[in-house]
């Protein structure tokens, strides 16, 4: 079968997979940031407002910059707008990413954007098989598991429900396992 290997963010030899803020959206990045009921509401007003304004929300630094407008003398006005987004809140969110981003996670966000259709990719009527490669982020496991959840969601969203096929369109195998675990978020658990 061909094979094709891949490295979270660049960090190794592979093809990069790596996803862009917008699309990785406010869900569920209020979840791997672990924001309570307040804090997700007000980042998704953040994603509103980015939206509204026409900003790419491509990696982390372009979030940051905008909850750091909107926490800015300049950008009181715009926050006000917001309604229901607290000057402390948007204050925590962005202590938040940065904490975030500490933890290795800019490496995943960025262009070009992995598109998951690709590991349903036939070469000669045979599945592609694909490896991901891990070595540069096996300890950095909030890392993996941000990106599993995005995988997964981002899976669940394109593809359609089917049944049961004579033939598996997709099959994970993880070796190690257990490093999808250790240290993860208590949403992806």
């Amino acid at each position: 079968f061909p094979v094709e290997f891949f490295s979270l963010g660049g960090q190794g030899v592979g093809i990069p997979m790596r996803a862009t803020i917008t699309s990785f959206g406010p869900t569920l990045l209020a979840k791997v940031l672990g924001l309570n009921d307040t804090q997700t509401s007000s980042l998704g007003l953040i994603f509103h407002y980015a939206d509204s304004r026409g900003l790419e929300l491509i990696d982390l630094k372009d979030l940051r910059a905008v909850v750091q407008h909107l926490t800015s003398d300049e950008g009181k006005a715009d926050l006000k707008t917001l309604g229901g987004l607290s000057s402390a809140t948007a204050g925590v969110i962005l202590r938040t990413l940065i904490s975030f981003s500490d933890q290795g996670a800019d490496v995943f966000f960025g262009e070009p954007e992995f598109d998951t259709a690709d590991l349903l990719r036939t070469a000669g009527g045979r599945g592609v098989v694909s490896c991901l490669e891990l070595p540069a982020v096996q300890d950095r496991p909030k890392l993996f598991s941000t990106f599993l959840m995005w995988l997964l969601a981002d899976l669940f969203h394109d593809l359609p429900e089917v049944g049961d096929v004579d033939k598996p369109k997709l099959v994970f195998f993880f070796d190690e396992a257990h490093l999808l675990f250790d240290d993860a978020s208590k949403e992806f658990v």
